[in-house]
This record gives C-alpha cells, sequence and structure tokens, in this order.
C-alpha cells in the first residue's frame, strides 16, 4: 500500500494491523510532521517487495516485530542486505528485551515500544537524523556485519550443514545424531565446534541462533 502524504522524507510502515498503520500514519501527522509519505505493508513478503523497489527513497522503514508468517527480525535481516543505508527502527508491543539482542543482530538501528508515543517520536526523529539507539549499530555497520556473518555461514561443508539443521530444526542431541548419520559422538562433537568458529560464535546456543536467524528453520 503506498502513498499517504504528511510531507517530508519517504517512510515505509510495516504492521499486520491495519488500525495500527492509521494509527501511527495519524501520529505522525500530528507530531512529526517533517516526515512525509508513508507507504505501508502488513506482511514482510509485501515489505520486502516495497523495499526492494524502493529502497534508496525511504529515509527510515519503521517495522512491527510481530508479524504473522516473516517475523520482524527476519525482514530486518534481509532489508539490511539488500541496502546499507536506510535506517530501520523495530517497534513491538511486548518487551523490548524480547527482541532487542535479535534485531540488532538483524542489522537495525533501534527498537522502541509501541504503546509510548513520546518514545516512539523521539527514537524515530534520531534516527531519521542519522543516530542510533544503544546497543545498535550504524545501517553500514550492520550492513558489514552480516555479510561478513552471511559469508562465514557459506563455508559450512555439507556435513556441517546437516549436523546444524539436525540440531536446530529437529532438536536432535548430540548422541541422536551421530546415531542418524552413523559416526561417533566425538565426531558430531568436532564437527560443532567447527560450526561455532565458522559462525563467529562464542558458543553452541549462539551458533543456533545465528543458522536460524538466517532463514534455516522450518
Amino acid at each position: 500500500m503506498t502513498g499517504k502524504t504528511v510531507g517530508g522524507p519517504k517512510i515505509l510502515l510495516v504492521d499486520d494491523d491495519k488500525i495500527v498503520i492509521e494509527a501511527l500514519t495519524d501520529l505522525f501527522k500530528r507530531i512529526l510532521p517533517a516526515v512525509g509519505i508513508v507507504d505501508s505493508a502488513t506482511s514482510g513478503v509485501e515489505a520486502l517487495e516495497l523495499f526492494a523497489s524502493n529502497a534508496d527513497q525511504y529515509a527510515l522503514v519503521l517495522l512491527d516485530m510481530s508479524l504473522e508468517g516473516m517475523q520482524g527480525p527476519e525482514v530486518c535481516r534481509r532489508m539490511r542486505l539488500m541496502d546499507c543505508s536506510t535506517p530501520i527502527l523495530g517497534m513491538t508491543s511486548f518487551s523490548l528485551n524480547r527482541y532487542r539482542v535479535l534485531l540488532a543482530a538483524a542489522g537495525a538501528q533501534g527498537l522502541v515500544g509501541k504503546g509510548d508515543e513520546t518514545q516512539l517520536e523521539q527514537a524515530v526523529s534520531r534516527v531519521l537524523s542519522g543516530c542510533f539507539l544503544p546497543g545498535f549499530e550504524t545501517p553500514m555497520a550492520a550492513y558489514a556485519k552480516l555479510k561478513c556473518d552471511t559469508q562465514a555461514e557459506s563455508t559450512l561443508t555439507n556435513m556441517q550443514e546437516t549436523i546444524m539443521n539436525l540440531c536446530a530444526n529437529e532438536y536432535l542431541t548430540d548422541g541422536e545424531i551421530a546415531e542418524r548419520l552413523g559416526i561417533s559422538i566425538a565426531t558430531v562433537r568436532k564437527h560443532m565446534q567447527n560450526i561455532v568458529k565458522r559462525l563467529n560464535c562464542r558458543t553452541q546456543r549462539q551458533a543456533i541462533i545465528t543458522w536460524l536467524k538466517r532463514g534455516n528453520g522450518r
């Protein structure tokens, strides 16, 4: 959905609740007159299609975390890999701690609660001015880190990818993976140690989270 003119920079508003989209658009009219045309999307897929065609036109993407289907952090990650300059600000009705780490790793410039108009206004204004919120990075720095992570992921061997899928998606233990693949538990653990290193992680849990964030989940 495109084309609600408010007057200034163009933003993309992503939320699966049309009432929220209308309310936020009205909010921008009242408190952020500098914001201009508001494009909106009600799903991650629609948002990615709009972003792919118009990334260079957007001054900001305001992205809900709890979308149906593709969740906000994954939408953010895919957007960031498309573009290294457009800031992305996440928003949620849930606790910020629920998404903060995932969203920072996905390349956003901040996360804010939906329920506080003052905080939302301040966060949008700050990101539009070229800044980022604590715990996040600039679009360029986030893009560079994601590209590095993606390249590291692509270096996994076929066996390592198989082990990660069995661990992350089928929740198998080291022993169950060893039995499934006909190898020793020690070999499984050695592969996992190498996977952790290749994904630039410190622990197996971090490696699994990184793997799932890259879209390798079911």
